[in-house]
């Protein structure tokens, strides 16, 4: 990683590269850990991913906005490994604070799984030279590297209706339309904790966009996110919280019908 080495990042705070931001690193549960406040380039609250591990896999929850944070990301799943687990990046949605990160996994080996209208906006993003966002980012930064070797790739898997992986835990993707057309959350049953990507923030208001589907719709699947048995959410951006998060943002969401 140029001047910083994985070890580098992952254990002294002062060295992290700023293409990372200053990310906290929390164990919620045995094998599932939360990896918030990621540098987001336009937003202070950062983005946040998160790793299940299990003797069987690991499976990496969205990879931060640089490649930068994918190899931090990777580096704090990497203590834990011994190599002969499958290895799976769930992409909760397309955005590139989310995505940006995803060649750190995917040149090791991951298959990457997103929703399939995630798949097909990422069949574009392969050529930054391209992509506003980046071009804003290095325009801003420059000469400064803040986003790394950025490489977006076509899923290998897409879904359009909710999955059960069929590991030794049982971890559910359920397809949550809402801030994106393709967003998905990933309920980990065991340990009862829900990594939602941005269908669910805290700490700002949900965003709503121009290709955000009917807010009804967003909030009806927040309603149906309330049916899991949850200990702790994961937000996409903000602090790992209960799960009456939930109502916070269906709150804003009806005061905009």
């Amino acid at each position: 990683m140029d001047k910083y080495t994985l070890y580098d990042i992952a254990h002294n705070p002062d060295m992290i590269h700023r293409g990372v931001g200053e990310p906290q690193v929390i164990e919620i549960a045995l094998g599932i850990t939360a990896v918030i406040k990621l540098v987001h380039f336009n937003n202070p609250i950062g983005v946040n991913a998160g790793i299940i591990q299990t003797p069987e896999a690991i499976i990496f929850i969205d990879s931060g906005m640089s490649l930068y944070s994918g190899e931090y990301i990777w580096s704090i799943a990497e203590k834990k490994m011994t190599k002969e687990e499958d290895i799976l990046l769930i992409l909760t949605h397309k955005d590139t604070d989310h995505c940006f990160g995803m060649d750190a996994m995917k040149r090791r080996g991951a298959d990457v799984l997103a929703h399939v209208h995630s798949g097909e906006i990422m069949k574009t993003m392969g050529d930054l030279s391209n992509n506003p966002i980046a071009q804003r980012i290095r325009k801003k930064f420059y000469p400064e590297d803040v986003l790394g070797n950025v490489v977006v790739s076509e899923p290998d898997e897409v879904i359009n209706s909710d999955v059960i992986l069929d590991i030794e835990d049982e971890i559910k993707i359920l397809s949550v339309p809402g801030h994106t057309p393709g967003d998905i959350a990933v309920y980990h049953s065991k340990s009862k904790v829900l990594f939602t990507g941005d269908i669910v923030v805290e700490g700002r208001d949900p965003r709503i966009r121009p290709d955000s589907i009917k807010v009804e719709t967003w909030i009806s699947n927040l309603e149906r996110l309330k049916e899991l048995d949850i200990e702790w959410i994961v937000p996409g951006h903000g602090a790992v919280s209960k799960p009456d998060i939930i109502d916070s943002n269906i709150h804003y969401l009806e005061k905009q019908l």
